[in-house]
């Protein structure tokens, strides 16, 4: 019988030390060439997993497992969960229900496991059975397209819940919109959408976060080097747009730049976009009303970066490169990025608290 569990590689210095920063990422790359999962700590950098072609990661709350896409064949979903003895195990590996999945999120109650998929244009909804996936995944298919080349079909991008747990959004570059699901515990996503929000043609969705009162949102565009929010009165009420912004200085050449990750500070004064391309990030005050203004753009450290966090109550933003490789942590202060660390991970797809 084929054997459906193996073993990973784990370091033997990679070990939880209490009161230091410390966080995952992940390595796009074959595990020949270094692909997989990277702990960072203030010991150093270590390879705590061998795995290739992984493209985004999530931690289960309250518990050591780990969920991943990976874009082995067509497209999977993979469990991974340490071993006693310091080693770690893909638990569970499954087709992910749709090509190319991108990027995950797990429901509140942990019962439901969700996946953007961006090259068939879906999102796959799994049903979890003590925290794995144990049937098909139900597909939840996107229609129409945009206006630029890259548009030419739905594409889902990324998939959040919000604070209340009420609604998954999902970022679809393909139709210049964003769509929120209604969800419960019972019955999972409800189709249709219950809104659509609306972006400029030729923006292309990519990732978005939500500002701590819950009624301003603010969304990366990949393909037109912008940022946008959109406002409500109160949860419940319609959403609409509020203000447009690039994400580069005035007059600067947006050839080749497509913004990526997205992020916002605790106090929701800051927000953090990554510009792939321009390598750079662009860092935004929040003002009243949905409006927002562009501070400063900051060199990223490397080559296209491809994902952030935040980590320390906001202290640090580190940042992982794509193309060069390598972690640029920085400190902030006021908004202000200043360089600080420098960490060494091949081609960086992803990074995870």
């Amino acid at each position: 019988m084929r054997q459906t569990v193996k073993q990973l590689l784990l370091c033997c210095g990679c070990l939880l030390t209490a009161g230091c920063t410390e966080f995952l990422a992940v390595s796009g790359a074959d595990a020949k060439d270094g692909g997989g999962i990277y702990r960072l700590q203030a010991e150093g950098t270590f390879q705590i997993a061998k795995i290739s072609n992984l493209n985004c990661l999530i931690r289960v709350p309250d518990s050591k497992r780990l969920y991943g896409t990976t874009v082995r064949g067509s497209g999977g979903v993979v469990a991974l969960d340490p071993l006693p003895f310091g080693g770690w195990i893909e638990t569970k590996s499954v087709a992910a229900g749709g090509r190319t999945p991108c990027h995950l999120t797990l429901s509140p109650d942990a019962g439901f496991l969700y996946t953007a998929n961006y090259s068939s244009g879906s999102v796959s909804e799994f049903h979890l059975r003590e925290g794995l996936p144990y049937k098909r995944p139900r597909v939840i298919r996107h229609s129409g397209h945009g206006v630029t080349a890259r548009q030419k079909s739905p594409h889902p991008h990324f998939v959040r819940f919000d604070a209340a747990g009420k609604r998954l959004y999902v970022c679809d570059l393909g139709t210049d919109r964003i769509y929120a699901y209604d969800w419960t515990p019972e019955t999972g996503v409800r189709t249709p959408a219950a809104e659509e929000l609306i972006l400029p043609p030729g923006a292309g969705p990519r990732h978005l976060v939500f500002a701590p009162d819950g009624n301003t949102l603010y969304v990366a565009n990949e393909l037109d080097s912008t940022a946008a929010s959109f406002v409500r009165e109160a949860p419940g009420k319609p959403w609409r747009l509020g203000k447009v912004r690039s994400t580069l200085p005035e007059g600067a050449d947006k050839t080749g730049n497509y913004p990526g990750a997205i992020k916002i500070s605790a106090d929701g004064k800051f927000i953090f976009v990554a510009n792939r391309g321009g390598n750079s990030i662009a860092v935004f005050a929040a003002l009243s009303g949905g409006d927002f203004r562009l501070v400063r753009t900051m060199p990223s450290g490397g080559d296209y970066p491809s994902d952030m966090l935040l980590l320390d109550g906001g202290k640090l933003l580190v940042v992982g490169h794509q193309r060069s490789g390598g972690i640029t942590s920085f400190k902030l202060e006021n908004g202000v990025p200043t360089p600080s660390v420098r960490y060494s991970v091949p081609k960086c797809a992803a990074l995870c608290e």
